[in-house]
């Protein structure tokens, strides 16, 4: 006798739920996996799941990743417990809060900055009472970061905090803290900064003019004006700045007596100050002082529109500070005449060329120098080659201003010339404008067999602007390929002066590095399941020491 149709309906209905279940154990057996540290088990046991089940479970990934991530941090490895630190400050979860707070207890300072980066990120209550404890931290350089970032939440107990730190410390430390109680901007705060203009020390109350001016805290202005009076050449500069940047109209009198000043920079900053005020009376005296080769006044001639012939000018000189300078204000102009000068900078040769600025006496004013056989004076603690890099950085991005034929031609040439350590730059830039002209600067670069660093992230951007071609094809290969590579390459405490060894056919392993974390990070943007099934083998098959920052990715990817 056959089954009734009820019976069926009932028997399909049970074998569907003893399926479901089935998938479902399959699912809690990787989690209970991931919890024995069997790592690579769980992620296998996880793809069978997906497979089986034929989608991603996010819920369950974030599980296995505060898993691994909880495990990581009880690691007497240092690299584990840095790469599980990282991990954590990359998934944005607020359950990687405690993992975080664990770093900063470490007796390592690097790792409680670390730490404190990644915390600061939170906007959560448990991160403001971590910065509290922060401050008791046996290494200033943590205390100190523990109280920018207790002043950017005006914390309520920071003015305390930070005046007690302020009062414990040698008096030259004093001038560190006027940008911090002029960031909190609350009324105890206020009145410390007040007490601060008035200080003794000549280089404690310029930085407190200075950090008002910068914040724009016109409440200061009654201060301020009765210092214009004063005879301390740095100090009335500063306070002829903050004058000017704070549109006092009040103060136009004494600021045109000060163009008369025997000091060219107080001239200058005077001049300055009354530009801002809608006065260009006094434009020429600038002019004229650069035209000297005075390079406070070239410099200071870059915001000032109608100035440019002056510094196509000066941009023609022997001297090639000058011309340094006049190229950098020709480029805020946004004039293309700058370039050949831009390009020096850029684009290394013979002289070994680093780049470092230099101020005034009352820091309004600034300018840059050129420093020739950079690398033989790599210890010269006057020369910051790190800070040089990010200077020609930063002119390189300035460039994108100028037109866009002029920037490619730019491009172009940096590539053409393997200048290694402003390709990363240089590509982003190229990604950013998304034009024809750009991309085919790709496409061209992404064919440049002798320079990998060039080619690699070529691909790289073509396959985020999702370009047709091989582009994710060349991307998931290389990632693969470097799967035993060191993922991320942690800076010493000091500044980390990053120099790049130049290879036609190699990649240095700070390049590598640097390299992976962006692949990484494009393809967990992504969030689609191809990608996340790409970000879990990696985590399973590639270097031990990854799985914890990528399982940061993938918590991030999946949140």
């Amino acid at each position: 006798m056959g089954l009734s149709k009820v019976h069926l309906i009932l028997l399909c209905s049970a074998s569907l739920l003893f399926a479901a279940n089935e998938v479902e154990e399959i699912k809690l057996h990787s989690l209970y996996l991931m919890q024995q540290n069997q790592i690579a088990e769980s992620i296998e046991k996880y793809r069978e799941f997906a497979e089986i089940s034929g989608r991603h479970d996010f819920e369950a990934l974030q599980q296995m990743g505060l898993i691994l991530l909880q495990k990581g941090i009880q690691s007497e490895d240092s690299q584990t417990f840095m790469m599980t630190l990282f991990g954590a400050g990359l998934s944005g979860s607020a359950n990687a809060l405690e993992i975080l707070e664990r770093g900063v207890s470490h007796p390592d300072p690097q790792v409680q900055l670390l730490s404190l980066h990644f915390i600061a990120k939170f906007e959560d209550d448990r991160a403001s009472e971590i910065f509290h404890r922060a401050m008791s931290s046996d290494f200033l350089a943590i205390r100190m970061e523990a109280a920018f970032y207790m002043a950017q939440r005006k914390h309520p107990h920071a003015v305390g905090q930070i005046e007690g730190l302020m009062y414990r410390l040698p008096p030259a430390f004093k001038p560190y803290f006027p940008s911090l109680f002029a960031l909190l901007g609350t009324s105890d705060a206020t009145h410390t900064l007040k007490r601060l203009i008035e200080d003794i020390d000549p280089q404690t109350r310029i930085e407190s003019i200075l950090n008002v001016a910068r914040l724009g805290r016109d409440d200061f202005l009654p201060l301020l004006r009765k210092r214009l009076t004063h005879t301390h050449i740095a100090e009335l500069e500063a306070t002829t700045f903050a004058i000017g940047a704070l549109k006092d109209s009040n103060s136009i009198p004494r600021l045109k007596k000060l163009t008369d000043s025997p000091t060219d920079t107080i001239r200058i900053a005077a001049a300055i100050a009354l530009f801002h005020l809608g006065d260009r009376s006094h434009v020429p005296m600038i002019v004229e002082l650069a035209e000297q080769s005075n390079l406070f006044a070239i410099s200071a001639l870059g915001p000032i529109s109608g100035t440019e012939e002056t510094l196509a000018a000066l941009i023609k000189s022997d001297d090639f500070q000058v011309r340094l300078n006049a190229a950098i204000a020709l480029l805020q102009r946004r004039d293309n005449r700058c370039i050949p000068v831009i390009s020096e900078m850029l684009i290394e040769d013979a002289r070994n060329l680093a780049f470092h600025p230099f101020n005034s006496l009352g820091r309004t004013l600034s300018a840059f120098k050129a420093v020739p056989s950079a690398e033989l004076r790599a210890k010269d603690p006057t020369l910051n080659l790190s800070y040089s890099l990010a200077i020609r950085e930063h002119m390189l991005r300035e460039t994108i201003h100028l037109p866009e034929a002029d920037f490619l031609k730019l491009a172009k040439k940096i590539l053409t010339s393997g200048q290694g350590d402003l390709v990363p730059t240089t590509i982003a830039l190229l990604e950013s404008l998304q034009t024809d002209g750009a991309i085919e600067v790709l496409k061209n670069g992404a064919e440049k067999i002798s320079y990998p660093l060039i080619r690699d992230y070529c691909h790289l951007a073509l396959y985020r602007l999702k370009q047709d071609g091989p582009y994710e094809e060349y991307v998931n290969h290389w990632i693969m390929n470097q799967k035993e590579a060191e993922l991320i390459q942690f800076r010493q405490l000091l500044p980390w002066k990053y120099r790049l060894e130049q290879s036609d056919y190699t990649l240095s392993a700070e390049e590598t590095s640097r390299l992976l974390i962006e692949t990484y990070l494009s393809i967990a943007s992504r969030r689609d399941e191809k990608s996340i099934a790409f970000i879990l083998e990696a985590i399973q098959k590639g270097n031990p020491q990854n799985r914890y920052a990528l399982m940061g990715l993938l918590m991030k990817a999946t949140e």
